[in-house]
């Protein structure tokens, strides 16, 4: 076994190299560059498909299988452009072609976001609003409908842009613009209804470091207060 410090340096070098690199690696049998990959990309695919089938057990399981995918697809793959799309394209088709299981309880998608909000100015009244104004968004975007659900996850949680989530979802960018507006419309009628939170759309929530599952959600720069 290497020594923890070699396997910490080894690990730091892997998260520096892009996902080109990481593929061609892995094409030439390096496994941790697999692996590389698995532990950078697991995090949103496993929240695409919590949004989507609602079943953190089918979202595990999609994690898997979105993977297994990737390594048999390895020679067939064109990591000149992003991998990012692929990728999220396989799980949503494994998504959507997964049939609901009975007596599953439907797991809301602030079970994929859990991090606790951080700040090092913010006051506890500041950082407990923030975390209400996080669960309030997170709740909205639970009721939206399936394809502004799926681009808001693509675009918001996971930080995908506006040409990568048309590839994901096959359709023009323009449609994925109309969509993301209409859905954005949505959360600023559900937030208007919490005026007590006093909500600033500028407000973000930044995952904690190291913790898993978890990315930030960012409202801004679209002001959800507007009318």
């Amino acid at each position: 076994m290497k020594p923890k410090k070699a396997q910490t340096r080894a690990g730091e070098a892997d998260e520096a190299r892009s996902d080109r690199e990481l593929v061609y690696a892995a094409r030439d049998g390096d496994t941790r560059a697999f692996d590389a990959l698995f532990y950078r990309h697991r995090d949103g695919i496993f929240r695409l498909g919590l949004a989507i089938t609602k079943d953190p057990s089918a979202a595990d399981e999609i994690v898997v299988d979105t993977f297994a995918r990737a390594h048999r697809a390895l020679a067939r793959l064109e990591p000149d452009d992003s991998l990012r799309p692929w990728l999220y394209r396989v799980a949503v088709n494994l998504s959507y072609n997964r049939r609901p299981r009975k007596g599953v309880v439907l797991s809301p998608l602030e079970d994929a976001v859990d991090e606790k909000v951080t700040s090092d100015e913010g006051s506890p009244a500041n950082l407990a609003e923030l975390a209400e104004l996080r669960r309030v968004v997170l709740a909205a975007v639970d009721l939206l409908g399936p394809k502004h659900r799926l681009v808001v996850v693509l675009h918001y949680l996971n930080g995908l842009n506006l040409a990568e989530i048309a590839q994901v979802v096959d359709c023009p960018i323009g449609t994925v613009k109309s969509r993301l507006h209409y859905a954005l419309r949505r959360l600023r009628t559900h937030l208007s209804a919490h005026p007590e939170l006093g909500l600033e759309p500028r407000a973000a929530f930044m995952a904690s470091p190291g913790r898993q599952r978890t990315a930030p959600l960012i409202v801004e720069p679209v002001r959800l207060d507007r009318r």
